[in-house]
């Protein structure tokens, strides 16, 4: 195996871009956009360590203006009656701008001999003979020994595959959060004590949005399980200024669309000539849609265990298909049943479960990790005042405690018939959520 193709330069696929290029493989990224026009024009928080490690340096070599504290958060009931403060320690989350991330990875790829096509549209994959054999692209077919799939939730190469490879397709309702997030002036000088704020079905429709009121400005995300237009976006922001007469009318950075996947991880992500990683793969964590951290590790075992048997077949992918779940899969797996559980409910349940004290400061942090058995019973005597509401939320915790699981003993061996059983285990595990009307 010589030639490796990667699908868009997302995080996951850029760091195994470079580790394979540096191991002497010929990598070639493939992306749409133009150059200097990749990476969101907004902040996200992950680890500065698995940057370093990415990088080869250590955290104190990483430039000191890179990061930014966000602060504690303020998570608010539908109702907005009911508020519950997360302290996330002394520096808060550290959140860095995402055009500065993603140039750091190119930076880095083509440091170690990464060549990488700008637009260079990837249309779908090319399958012969049972097997991945480069990807259509705007400019013809691109043939390589493995394509590596970082091209997104939706990605052309992985909705293409045939059905017969056995790798989930599409995502279920519910599945993947469509986001417009701005950052705009303030209208006058204003900080509350507590800048970050969270509304969990905010104005009583499914999803969420937040408004961070930083020191420049207020950072203003409106996020729905369902396609936003230019006018919903409009719509919340007039009734954010109702609350927030600070926030202005000039758009700072931002302003744009996205889509982010909140499920659990593809069961089965690699095939012969394939693997996904990244958001191809579903490897976000639910609740929140935060994936850097986990596309970086990802990136990194890909690599690895391409680089240790040297193939692209199916069986070898496989190592890295099933070390990935059981290091990192299975604790997203838990987080999608709760996820699925909250989205189920109507509204008025959410309201229900913050003033009774069900859904609390530890749950909003550890996002579904808090689930000992004196924690439970607790919840389950405040629950009982209204118990269809509580056993809905208590079964999505279940259901994603035995998926996790499940997630950690997959088959030892690439065994298409063994893996398609598993990944219907996990998937009788999963919560029904049905987007209803806006």
């Amino acid at each position: 195996m010589k030639k490796i193709l990667v699908a868009g330069a997302g995080h996951g696929g850029l760091v195994a871009a470079a580790k394979l290029a540096d191991a002497g493989y010929d990598v070639t990224v493939l992306e749409a956009r133009k150059e200097g026009t990749l990476g969101h024009d907004w902040e996200d928080g992950f680890s500065l360590g698995n940057l370093a490690k990415v990088l080869g340096i250590t955290v104190d070599d990483l430039p000191s203006d890179l990061w930014r504290p966000r602060g504690d958060g303020a998570f608010f009931s539908p109702s907005k009656d009911t508020k519950i403060v997360v302290h996330y320690g002394p520096t808060g989350q550290r959140v860095v701008w995402r055009k500065t991330l993603i140039n750091m990875l190119l930076d880095h790829a083509v440091k170690h001999g990464v060549e990488i096509r700008y637009g260079v549209k990837v249309l779908g994959p090319a399958v012969e003979k049972d097997r991945v054999t480069g990807v259509i692209t705007s400019e013809g077919k691109v043939d390589a020994d493995l394509v590596i799939d970082a091209a997104g939730a939706f990605s052309p190469v992985r909705l293409g595959l045939p059905d017969e490879f056995g790798i989930d397709k599409m995502p279920k309702p519910g599945d993947v959060f469509y986001g417009h997030r701005g950052y705009y002036s303030k209208a006058y000088e204003y900080q509350p004590d507590i800048g970050f704020e969270v509304y969990l079905y905010h104005e009583k429709e499914q999803g969420l949005s937040w408004f961070d009121t930083s020191r420049e400005g207020c950072d203003v995300l409106v996020g729905r399980v369902f396609p936003l237009s230019p006018e919903k976006v409009e719509e919340q922001h007039a009734l954010f200024r109702k609350d927030h007469p600070w926030f202005g009318t000039e758009l700072l950075h931002g302003g744009t669309f996205a889509i982010i996947p909140v499920r659990r991880p593809l069961t089965l992500m690699v095939a012969d000539g394939y693997a996904a990683v990244g958001d191809s793969a579903f490897m976000t964590t639910p609740m929140n849609g935060m994936g850097i951290d986990l596309s970086l590790l990802a990136g990194g075992l890909l690599a690895d265990t391409i680089i240790k048997h040297g193939s692209a077949q199916a069986k070898d992918l496989w190592k890295y298909n099933r070390a990935y779940h059981i290091l990192y899969g299975a604790n997203n797996a838990r987080n999608h049943g709760l996820k699925g559980a909250l989205l189920a409910l109507p509204y008025e349940a959410i309201d229900f479960f913050f003033e009774n004290g069900i859904i609390q400061s530890a749950d909003l942090e550890g996002a579904g990790d808090n689930t000992s058995l004196p924690v439970l019973i607790q919840k389950l005597i405040r629950g009982m005042k209204h118990p269809k509401w509580f056993f809905t939320l208590l079964g999505g915790l279940m259901k994603g405690t035995a998926a996790a699981k499940l997630y950690r003993k997959p088959p030892e061996e690439f065994s298409l018939p063994e893996i398609n059983e598993w990944g219907k285990k996990i998937e009788s595990k999963d919560v029904k959520v049905e987007v209803r009307a806006h």
